[in-house]
């Protein structure tokens, strides 16, 4: 049996493998099952031996437990959990466009079924990350690169010849009247209307051809149709407009990268899930308590500033700042006023207690002392054993009114020393 270690796999599958991909589940839970922790499976939108289910959830202790697991034949979401003082396992599979998605994190032993999967990626503490494809075949990164980069200039090719022919297509299709499609692709308005051409389109006509004629010389028709020149002189009237498009000023290319390097500040999703720790989509829909962050926060800004924070569907740059600085005063700002008490210090945050003993944590162990917005076992367990080596060794009580004394953050503080 190869090493234990830390290890995380993403595997992409087509839905038609599921049967296969249970049987990678149910290696890694057989190899890693503590039955003292068990691991949580919860399934979302599932179908259980055929019949539909839109939450289902089970404990796995032992291996008659695991067998549940083959009855799921179908599911939108899918998650499996263990905590146990060592470690943290989980295992996370959705679904979309007919592609199941596998994302595990364990400690344990490899898996060496390497066919599971139609695509998959392997990391672990010490050897090199790999990929594998559907015949099992392992690949090292530097092959990996060359097929992307091989793929790639293929895929750009292929789009480029694609854009052409639809160009000459378009082209083609408006032949019949291409001073009207051009009319309309440049100035963005309708050439007739009723039947009948209207006054802009009529004078923009004239316009171009007097225009071509001086510039070229020659007659824009023949025979009561545009000549090939005249056709071509049209088409390029398009693509200049074009080559402006795609050379903005100087200040414009400034403002888009300033732009792209804000868009995660500005962005609700980001600002809601920063601050709270919490999902702001579920399953492809906001959740109800992001919703309810959007609400509070728009009569918030609304409130404060008599100003409306969007504008034609899209944050003004006003509100994009607020939300800014929603995240810029998190760790300054205290929700409630500071209160003093004679035996112990005023505290700079209300929530110290568990930002102190959460740090404290975190630098000895290396463990995160918080998992999707609640407190982990490992560090449930630290605290209670870490409060009665205090009690035991100064006689005090680690804790005043709910939060910590001066005399155990400066224990605590001597243990990372």
């Amino acid at each position: 049996m190869s090493e234990e270690l830390l290890r995380e796999i993403i595997g992409l599958a087509e839905k038609s493998k599921w049967n296969r991909v249970k049987k990678f589940i149910n290696f890694i839970i057989q190899k890693t099952l503590k039955k003292e922790a068990g691991y949580q499976l919860t399934a979302l939108d599932a179908s259980i031996n055929g019949k539909k289910r839109p939450k289902y959830d089970i404990q796995i202790r032992n291996k008659e437990n695991i067998k549940e697991i083959d009855k799921i034949t179908d599911f939108n979401h899918l998650a499996l959990y263990q905590a146990t003082p060592s470690s943290n396992n989980f295992i996370d599979i959705s679904q979309k466009n007919g592609t199941i998605i596998v994302l595990a994190k364990y400690l344990g032993p490899t898996f060496n079924n390497h066919q599971v999967f139609d695509f998959s990626v392997h990391l672990d503490a010490l050897e090199e990350p790999f990929f594998t494809i559907g015949n099992g075949k392992k690949i090292n990164s530097s092959e990996v690169l060359k097929i992307i980069n091989n793929k790639g200039k293929t895929i750009i090719k292929t789009e480029r010849e694609k854009e052409k022919k639809e160009t000459r297509e378009i082209i083609d299709a408006k032949t019949v009247d291409l001073e009207a499609f051009i009319f309309k692709e440049l100035v963005q308005k309708n050439p007739i209307w009723n039947g009948t051409e209207t006054k802009t389109f009529q004078n923009w006509r004239a316009k171009i051809k007097n225009k071509y004629h001086i510039e070229s010389g020659k007659i824009p028709y023949y025979k009561g149709k545009p000549t090939r020149q005249f056709s071509a002189y049209l088409e390029d009237l398009i693509k200049k407009k074009d080559i402006k498009k795609g050379k903005p000023t100087a200040e414009i290319k400034n403002n888009k990268v300033k732009q792209k390097k804000e868009i995660k500040i500005i962005n609700e999703e980001y600002i809601f899930e920063t601050l709270t720790s919490k999902n702001a989509i579920w399953n492809g829909s906001e959740t109800k308590i992001f919703q309810d962050w959007k609400k509070k926060t728009h009569n918030k800004y609304r409130k404060e500033t008599g100003k409306h924070p969007y504008y034609k569907g899209s944050a003004t740059n006003n509100y994009s700042q607020y939300l800014e600085n929603l995240i810029k005063k998190r760790t300054t700002k205290s929700k409630e006023p500071k209160k003093k008490y004679d035996k112990k210090p005023v505290n700079s945050k209300k929530d110290e207690k568990s930002v102190s003993e959460q740090t404290i944590f975190e630098a000895l162990t290396g463990k995160n002392a918080i998992w999707k917005g609640s407190e982990t076992q490992n560090f449930q367990t630290w605290k209670q054993r870490i409060n009665k080596k205090y009690k035991k060794e100064k006689g005090k009580n680690p804790y005043y009114r709910g939060e910590l004394t001066q005399n155990f953050k400066n224990y605590l503080k001597s243990l990372i020393k």
